[in-house]
């Protein structure tokens, strides 16, 4: 799927040539009944917390139960001690470190590490108004209900918007999707499944534009692959410099080039696996209005793009939701709840999937 260049219109002309892929994992010696398993090392204590030990550690037991013990052990003694560089390594590998031992609980406790050691958004010059995610309980129906956020971001919207009727109707179609306001545009093939339960996406920074860091756009897909984690899979983000290719891992490329020319700032590439970035198209939308946000414009994208591989085929009617556009060839528009109506002062499409996009993931993966 393409997001094009003033992200209200996107094309739909990817390739949907490759059905689903299922994750293969066979990292791990098989034990058969008989056989003498291989002694299980104890783990030498260490006032450090390092990822080469966790390796280290995973590497050396070949048991698949003992392994997920020993990796959660691990954690809990050395974790709230690690550097945030340490834990968001371990976190990127913990499909290849682990293999089948990368259980949900093993990633969910890394993750809350993660997240408690994570810097200030600000440091690592992401959106300051970026809408938060909500958090969606585990159902098939759809949640009517007001529901928790993830995080709040610092907010840049002005204090009259702020409380503008418009941008508290937002908010609350951000958090809350109420029964028949699941609808697309019918411009894609039905839903799928995701393309694996578990996806890697590895970052290349080079040629990204010039004063976009590579903190920054790490950090924008850290928070799009965390936000899309409610579906029901299990999203790592990595820099391409620290992952170690292995056939069994389901890798999306995360790229910025110019090569396909096709005018959009985002792509996503299902056939070949690839989410690429235009920095021409970026540069453009700089150029074309210097006051604007450029990082909620990225994220909006990324958040999008990862939604496609997702399964989500199909774009949004709702105007909120980050799977949406505004308005199609044929000059039909998005709908608002309420019949409200487009604001003009700020960007009404959410930054993240909302209740509505997480809701509609989840039916196609049947969690």
């Amino acid at each position: 799927m393409l997001f094009n260049v003033n992200h209200n219109v996107f094309l739909t002309s990817r390739s949907l040539a490759a059905g689903l892929l299922s994750l293969c994992l066979g990292l791990w010696p098989i034990v058969v009944p008989g056989q003498t398993k291989n002694p299980v090392p104890e783990e030498k204590a260490s006032p450090l917390c390092k990822a080469e030990d966790f390796r280290t550690m995973a590497y050396s037991i070949n048991d698949v139960q003992v392994r997920e013990k020993r990796a959660l052990e691990w954690l809990s003694r050395y974790g709230k001690e690690c550097a945030f560089k340490e834990i968001e390594l371990i976190r990127a590998n913990l499909a290849v470190w682990l293999g089948t031992a990368d259980t949900d609980k093993v990633h969910q406790t890394a993750k809350e590490l993660y997240l408690a050691k994570k810097p200030a958004a600000s440091t690592l010059e992401v959106s300051k108004n970026t809408s938060t995610a909500p958090v969606i309980a585990p159902s098939g129906s759809i949640d009517t209900t007001a529901t928790k956020k993830v995080k709040k971001l610092a907010n840049k919207v002005d204090e009259k918007t702020a409380v503008s009727k418009e941008y508290a109707l937002r908010e609350s179609e951000i958090a809350q999707c109420l029964p028949n306001e699941i609808a697309n545009w019918n411009d894609g093939a039905k839903d799928t499944k995701m393309l694996s339960p578990s996806m890697v996406y590895v970052y290349e920074h080079q040629g990204a534009p010039a004063g976009v860091s590579e903190d920054a756009v790490f950090s924008v897909l850290q928070q799009a692959a965390s936000a899309w984690d409610q579906c029901g899979g299990q999203n790592t983000v990595m820099l391409k410099r620290d992952f170690f290719d292995n056939k069994s891992i389901f890798k999306i490329a995360v790229q910025w080039n110019d090569d396909d020319k096709l005018g959009t700032i985002g792509l996503a590439n299902i056939t070949k696996k690839t989410l690429t970035l235009s920095p021409e198209a970026f540069l453009n939308l700089k150029k074309a209005n210097a006051s604007r946000h450029l990082m909620e414009t990225l994220q909006m994208v990324v958040s999008h793009e990862v939604g496609h591989f997702q399964g989500l085929t199909a774009h949004s009617r709702r105007c909120v939701d980050v799977l949406s556009y505004y308005a199609n060839d044929a000059g039909e528009k998005c709908f608002i709840r309420d019949n409200g109506v487009m604001p003009k002062n700020f960007e009404y499409r959410s930054l993240l999937p909302t209740a509505c996009d997480i809701q509609r993931c989840r039916m196609a993966n049947n969690n």
